[in-house]
């Protein structure tokens, strides 16, 4: 339930021949999508569609740590997930020129395929629009989207009873740092999606980040 489903991308074609000795598919050419013939059939039809990731992870994590010494104390949130997929349909804007015909991706302008670069995964640049390019659910689009991140850390100091005299009963300074870093391959901005997404679970269309803040706070009471 909610994975991922379309055809299962095993390359780019690299010749006319390979074009020629494949699977019949629709669109073909060198620089293009060459799609698994999941069937058997000889030809690349809906019937070769497949399940081509999950949203769902294996297992989330959490950790929270808590530390005091003399006066000052520290804690730290930690959090991940692993083991989901990401449906990272921004590339369909960037990758291809037919989509969107403003910014792209400096992968598509220098890493996508060309007769001299062989070993490329994005398609050539091309104003072709058809099955074998941006019309169809790929596993193009799917990525890794397991990751850990810092979600939160504060290091604060609490001033001693001594010289708080008798205005305050506790006087506390920090410092915050907020979202400090995240460990992951997936290639979109943020791999832990927003709210915005919520009716397609795992589909990244843009999803705002959660930034990154600094933060400095002093605690008082009286």
């Amino acid at each position: 339930m909610g994975d991922f489903f379309g055809y299962n991308v095993v390359g780019l074609f690299q010749t006319d021949a390979e074009v020629s000795g494949a699977a019949t598919q629709a669109g073909a050419e060198a620089g293009f999508f060459r799609y698994e013939d999941v069937d058997g059939s000889g030809v690349i039809d809906p019937d070769d569609r497949t399940f081509i990731g999950t949203p769902h992870p294996d297992f989330t994590y959490g950790l929270n740590l808590d530390f005091g010494w003399k006066n000052f104390d520290l804690t730290a949130l930690f959090y991940g997930s692993q083991g989901n997929d990401i449906f990272n349909y921004n590339k369909w804007w960037t990758d291809f020129w037919p989509s969107f015909q403003g910014q792209k991706s400096t992968d598509l302008l220098y890493n996508s395929w060309t007769p001299q670069r062989t070993d490329a995964t994005v398609p050539k640049a091309s104003n072709n629009s058809n099955f074998s390019t941006n019309t169809e659910s790929t596993s193009y689009y799917v990525e890794d989207g397991s990751f850990f991140r810092l979600k939160n850390l504060q290091i604060g100091y609490n001033f001693p009873n001594s010289i708080l005299g008798n205005v305050f009963t506790n006087a506390r300074v920090y410092v915050q740092g907020i979202n400090l870093f995240t460990a992951t391959k997936y290639s979109g901005v943020d791999p832990e999606l927003s709210s915005y997404n919520d009716d397609f679970q795992g589909v990244d269309e843009g999803s705002l980040p959660n930034t990154k803040q600094y933060l400095i706070g002093i605690n008082l009471g009286f």
